[in-house]
């Protein structure tokens, strides 16, 4: 048991390619310029978009959310939705602001799938294909003192 959790806890080795678990790929805010804004209900607080998928988006915001709670979202600009139902799913400081006040990375699911329009001119990613392992990476063992 011991060494099942050590080797999910042991460190990826150099030159990995981390795994890619999302269900929908994720657009930086700076991608999608027809969001210029976002408000989240019932706090009444403003939010900056950090990037955005059809099934959720990450918003930065100077309030602490309770994973969980469900939201409203207004988007402001000309993005074709205007707002849409979604619950908090995490929520951790980001950041101190200017003015000394901690900034929120707040990760929002949404209720159900929105359209986010394909940036045009931008080079979509390569896929990597799986490549067999030459031979299977060592496991390292964690030792923590819990004294």
């Amino acid at each position: 048991m011991e060494l099942a959790s050590a080797a999910v806890n042991a460190p990826s080795p150099p030159g990995a390619v981390p795994i890619e678990n999302r269900s929908a790929p994720r657009l930086a805010a700076a991608l999608v310029p027809s969001i210029t804004g976002l408000r989240l209900s019932p706090h009444g607080i403003d939010a900056k978009l950090v990037n955005i998928s059809a099934t959720g988006l990450l918003a930065e915001c100077g309030l602490r959310l309770k994973v969980g709670s469900a939201v409203a979202l207004s988007f402001e600009g000309t993005f074709t939705l205007s707002s849409t139902a979604a619950r908090v799913v995490r929520c951790a400081v980001a950041a101190m602001s200017s003015n000394g006040g901690l900034l929120y990375h707040v990760g929002v699911h949404f209720d159900a799938p929105i359209a986010v329009d394909e940036p045009t001119g931008v080079p979509k990613t390569k896929t990597i294909p799986d490549a067999a392992p030459s031979e299977p990476a060592p496991v390292r063992v964690v030792v923590r003192n819990r004294w």
